[in-house]
Parts: structure tokens; sequence; C-alpha cells
């Protein structure tokens, strides 16, 4: 039985049959075919057949193999890795910084600094500041060390850092972490220039209502110092200053004043330290 509708399906593939391609207005014989069923069916499977060996060799051999997924050539593998790194690393940096001027908030509105022995980023971010200074500068500040009574010299691992005095005066407040006074009162005449006390870039320079004008220099080492209740900021954000170069002009901006006066401070990795180890005012 199943060889008698194998047999009769054979047969019908073997009928033969005659395409005719007809002129439209004379309806002239123009074209004419014999075929099968069984030629049909075998020159369709030739031209799949051969689409789809040439698709292969077409993805297989040339750069169109880029497209096909785990086909990836090794340049494009190392740009995508590449490109994975630098955005986990700006993602890591974006937080970093967002910890840090966090940080930078508590600071300038009297609260408590972050705790950076548990965060390291926050140290992180201290340790990338790096500015160096060239020979000339060093010797020409080394000129000044010995000029300018009451400079410091921090020396670190492979640079020196110099400080300045901010501003020449009276000192009216001392440092005292017990009163919450985290830095040293300097008075000195009205429009007095304050200096930064170090090399550093600008990374403060902004109103609080309660220390007025206020800007802050991140420094080589971890260091930052903060120039508060001023008149006028001469520096923005950004800016990179010398040892030494005017910042500030002393004034009496701020609820937390009764004068007109500098209260400066001096911090190191986050953690506040007393102005006066450092310089003599």
């Amino acid at each position: 039985m199943l060889d008698n509708k194998i047999n009769k399906l054979l047969k019908k593939l073997r009928n033969k049959y005659r395409l005719v391609i007809l002129s439209e207005g004379t309806f002239e014989e123009r074209i004419s075919v014999k075929l099968t069923p069984l030629l049909v069916l075998s020159i369709s499977l030739i031209i799949i057949v051969f689409m789809f060996f040439s698709t292969y060799l077409l993805f297989a051999f040339t750069s169109l193999q880029e497209y096909v997924p785990g086909k990836t050539s090794k340049e494009t593998k190392k740009e995508l890795l590449d490109v994975s790194i630098k955005v986990k690393e700006l993602e890591n940096g974006l937080n970093v910084s967002q910890i840090y001027i966090e940080n930078l908030k508590r600071i300038l509105t009297g609260g408590d600094p972050l705790d950076i022995q548990n965060n390291k980023e926050i140290e992180n971010v201290s340790s990338d500041v790096n500015f160096k200074s060239s020979e000339e500068d060093s010797l020409f500040r080394i000129k000044i060390e010995e000029k300018e009574k009451g400079d410091f010299i921090n020396k670190g691992i492979g640079s020196e850092l110099y400080f300045y005095i901010p501003l020449k005066g009276d000192i009216t407040e001392i440092f005292s972490i017990e009163k919450n006074h985290f830095g040293v009162d300097v008075v000195a005449k009205e429009n007095e220039f304050i200096k930064s006390v170090a090399d550093g870039k600008v990374v403060i320079s902004s109103w609080t209502n309660e220390t007025g004008y206020v800007i802050g220099i991140q420094h080589l080492n971890g260091y930052l110092s903060l120039y508060k209740h001023n008149s006028k900021l001469i520096k923005e954000v950004g800016d990179y200053v010398m040892g030494g170069e005017s910042v500030a002009v002393i004034g009496n901006t701020g609820e937390l004043t009764s004068g007109p006066h500098l209260h400066f401070e001096l911090w190191k990795n986050g953690e506040v330290i007393n102005p006066e180890d450092f310089i003599n005012f």
C-alpha cells in the first residue's frame, strides 16, 4: 500500500509540463520550456544550498563576521573591554567625588567630617591630586623660605610642600577642638589680601550663611586649606594657584563673625589639624 503511494508520487513528479511565455498582443510563442515537478524541486534545492553556502562564506571570511554573535574580532573585543573599564572607572570616580563633596559640605557647615579610616575612597581623592613642581620652582621656593620667617616645609614621598603665611596679623582665637573652633582667627588691616599657603587647585569658591565667602584649596599630599569670612574671592573653582598667590580679600561676611578677620583651617586627608603646628603666624 505504501509502495503504491510512493510510486504514484514519483510518477506525478516525473510528469512533464510545458512552461510557455506568449506575446500579449499576438499570442505568439516566445519561450517554451519543458519542466517536471522533480526538476523544479531539484533546481530550487540547488539554489537554496548555493545561497546558504555563499552566505556562510561571506560571514566566515569577511569583515561581516563581526556582526555574528561570538565571532567578534580581537580588536573589537579589546575596544569593548576598554570601554567597559572606562565606564566602571567613571562610575567609581563619580561615587568618590560625591563622597568627597559631601565631606567638604560638612566641614564648611561646621559638622563632623566623614570617617576617613573606614572610607578609603576619600583618601584616594586626595592621593589622586598631584601637582608637580619644576626644579627652578623648587629652588625659588627654598630662597623664599630663607627670607620668609614662619614657613614650614613638609617633606612627602618624592615631593616637598611649602607652607606660606596666609595673612600677616594678630591671632585673636586659637585652634580648639573642645570649642569646635577648627582653625585660627587672624585680624589684619582692611582690604588686606589673603594668600594661598601652598600650590594647589581651588575646589571651593562659594558663599555660606555662617562663614560668608569661602575659598578652599586642595594641595599636595592630601592637604586642604580653607579661608573663611572673606569680603571678596579672587579665584574660582578649577583655578590653579601658586603658594603665596592672592586668592581673597579679608572681610567680615557670614553670621559667625564679629569683625574683619580671616578664619583659616588646615585639613589633612579629611582630618582637621592645628595650623600653628605648620605655620608661624
